[in-house]
């Protein structure tokens, strides 16, 4: 009769499934992803890609310099008094035009209006002095002639001895006496002239005084400014008001002297108000300030608008751009091949066929364009960014235009 054994032990000695399913589908992943990253690769780091590109070379081109500016003007005051006195009126506000000589304020001047009386009373005698002394020297003159005629006349007489030697000599000295009396009276009216001179000279001192008294605009302008009221003590250089020539009103603007050689006088320029920001205001280069401030390293140049803003101000901000041909062929690339990196603007090159990105120290725009002072050289390959990646294969197709 044939033993059976027990049913968990006859499962215990079944043969164990195949496992060979499992690995295949784990290698068959494996090579896939294998194939994957190998297909990557090839693609991303062998296989080129055809771009069109452009060849650095230098050319001349027109720079926008740009640089802060403040509003001034070339014709600009501040009026002062030349007397010292109260203001007793003033005719003008800000903003007011004015007209060269037109009357801007008055002081108090009754003690000149006094003393300008008397000084031209004391030319009046001073005159009268005069013609007094004159009638003074005639009247010794016509006495001086009657004691030269006794003199020669009694001479033949004391030779023939007519007369008595006391006679002679009373009228030699009458002579004498007479023609130190002509001196003097010529003397008396010398001065009198002299004193005439001063009295008037005096006159005019106190009437240019009082006319410092009325103060006068020096130029056709606008007050920006006034500083003093009415019962105010104006002392000579304490500022009343401040007067400008809208004429000849200008824009101070400040570059870096590297760009001196650059800027020349009538060249365009567009400037931009911090008032008017979407609004450009056409002016020319008028002239270069031949000074160079010691810490900024920065000159001047003065530009004249051709449309001032409805709202001036002396002051008043502005950024200028000015257009200036660059005096050397440079290097220029399009703005919109220029992408920052770290904080840093560059570009993509071609290197040995690897587009790498290369840093660049920029200058001033020129149209659409960058000027590039230091980064690149003639004959660089430079790539449009859309799309790099370090190290990527290129093929150049052509130069970008």
């Amino acid at each position: 009769m044939e033993e059976r054994l027990p049913e968990h032990v006859a499962d215990a000695h079944a043969p164990a499934p195949a496992r060979f399913p499992r690995r295949f589908v784990r290698t068959m992943v494996a090579g896939l992803l294998g194939a994957a990253l190998l297909f990557y690769g090839i693609w991303y780091y062998v296989m080129p890609a055809r771009v069109e590109a452009l060849r650095v070379a230098p050319t001349r081109a027109t720079l926008e310099i740009s640089g802060p500016g403040l509003l001034d003007a070339r014709n600009k005051v501040v009026i002062t008094a030349r007397v010292q006195g109260y203001l007793k009126s003033i005719a003008v506000d800000r903003n007011d035009p004015v007209a060269e000589q037109q009357v801007l304020a008055e002081l108090e001047a009754e003690d000149l209006d006094n003393q300008l009386v008397a000084a031209k009373a004391d030319a009046d005698a001073a005159q009268r002095a005069i013609a007094q002394a004159r009638s003074e020297q005639d009247r010794t003159k016509a006495s001086a002639e009657k004691a030269q005629s006794d003199f020669e006349r009694k001479k033949s007489l004391i030779a023939g001895h007519i007369i008595t030697e006391a006679d002679w000599l009373a009228t030699e000295a009458a002579y004498r006496e007479t023609k130190a009396d002509l001196v003097r009276a010529a003397v008396m009216v010398d001065r009198a002239i002299a004193q005439a001179a001063s009295a008037a000279a005096n006159v005019k001192v106190l009437q240019a005084r009082l006319d410092y008294a009325t103060i006068r605009s020096p130029l056709n302008g606008v007050v920006v400014m006034r500083d003093r009221n009415v019962g105010d003590l104006l002392s000579p250089g304490t500022s009343l008001m401040q007067l400008v020539d809208p004429a000849t009103i200008i824009v101070s603007a400040r570059f870096d002297e590297s760009v001196m050689d650059t800027i020349e006088p009538g060249q365009n320029a567009i400037v931009r108000f911090a008032s008017s920001p979407d609004r450009d205001f056409k002016g020319r280069v008028l002239r270069l300030i031949r000074q160079v401030d010691q810490e900024t390293r920065e000159f001047t140049v003065d530009i004249t608008l051709d449309q001032l803003p409805d709202h001036w101000a002396i002051g008043q901000r502005a950024n200028v751009v000015i257009e200036a041909p660059s005096p050397t062929p440079i290097i220029t690339v399009p703005q919109a091949f220029v992408v920052p990196q770290d904080r840093r603007a560059g570009v993509w090159v071609d290197q040995h066929n690897r587009a790498e990105w290369m840093p660049l120290t920029l200058g001033y725009p020129a149209g659409t364009s960058m000027q590039v002072v230091k980064g690149l050289r003639e004959g660089d390959v430079v790539l449009p960014p859309t799309g790099r990646y370090w190290l990527q294969p290129i093929s150049v197709a052509s130069d970008a235009k």
